[in-house]
């Protein structure tokens, strides 16, 4: 059985191939259909057939013996809703499954912003397999008014229900955060534990940033040595729990010299602890 396929590893790079199905169990239904086209191919060329009743008649048939869109599967989406996708493919279906365009259907598809790579297979008699592998948002940038999810490569990925994302992923600031923010990030990662108690970060000047933690305190990273920085964050914590101690702020931006602030105003620690809430 002969399946058709579109795919491809990057959205903007295309591929269709042809490749056999070894089900046996629809093999003689499409060597039955194979020698019908056939069939119906010479006695148009020889009798001079109107092709258009040959098409009308060939449709006909495939609808007859089942070659319609009856089944849609639909793997690896978490955020795309199922019945957009059921939509696109639903208004290429207009006849029988042989006449569906998949490159339509690609093209639509991956005009979504959640779309990294997109594989769609036609399985005769009546299945759209559409496999997606979603982008993966790091973080929430809030820039000029507004919220946009991110990907590591700093796209922005539309959709109207950000506030879902707000609890796992931590919110960026800063002009050009969004093509920066993956470098911090995966540094940060290190120390996952960590990690969850930053709900904010700042990128400031174009060079460095600040961390803000769910404790109130403000971290100040150098522009160079950022690992060495957070990896000394890790050993304070460690040994004298540092995020509890009451500072507002610990300045790392000279490698030979850590200082912290107090503040005297004791709803100010209180504010911060409660920001990262809203």
């Amino acid at each position: 059985m002969l399946n058709s396929i579109i795919k491809g590893n990057d959205v903007n790079k295309l591929n269709i191939d042809r490749v056999t199905n070894k089900n046996t169990g629809s093999s003689y239904r499409m060597y039955f259909l194979t020698i019908f086209i056939i069939s119906l191919l010479l006695t148009t060329f020889l009798n001079n057939i109107d092709f258009e009743k040959y098409s009308k008649l060939l449709n006909n048939f495939l609808i007859k013996n089942g070659f319609t869109i009856n089944n849609i599967q639909i793997l690896g989406i978490k955020n795309i809703p199922k019945e957009t996708i059921i939509k696109i493919v639903n208004n290429e279906n207009k006849s029988n499954i042989l006449n569906v365009n998949l490159l339509n259907i690609y093209n639509n598809l991956r005009n979504n912003d959640w779309v990294e790579e997109l594989h769609i297979e036609r399985v005769l008699p009546n299945t759209i397999k559409i496999n997606i592998k979603e982008k993966e948002a790091i973080g929430i940038w809030q820039y000029e008014m507004s919220n946009k999810l991110i990907t590591k490569n700093g796209e922005i990925i539309s959709t109207a229900n950000i506030n879902k994302f707000k609890i796992d992923l931590p919110i960026i600031h800063g002009n050009h955060a969004n093509k920066n923010a993956n470098s911090i990030l995966k540094i940060l990662e290190t120390n996952k534990v960590l990690t969850k108690n930053i709900w904010s970060l700042d990128y400031i000047n174009n060079r460095r940033w600040n961390l803000h933690f769910k404790q109130g305190i403000i971290v100040l990273l150098p522009s160079k040595g950022v690992l060495k920085a957070w990896n000394e964050i890790i050993k304070l914590q460690k040994n004298y729990d540092v995020l509890n101690l009451g500072l507002t702020e610990l300045d790392l931006r000279n490698p030979n010299k850590i200082l912290g602030k107090i503040s005297v105003d004791k709803n100010l620690i209180n504010h911060r602890k409660n920001l990262w809430r809203f």
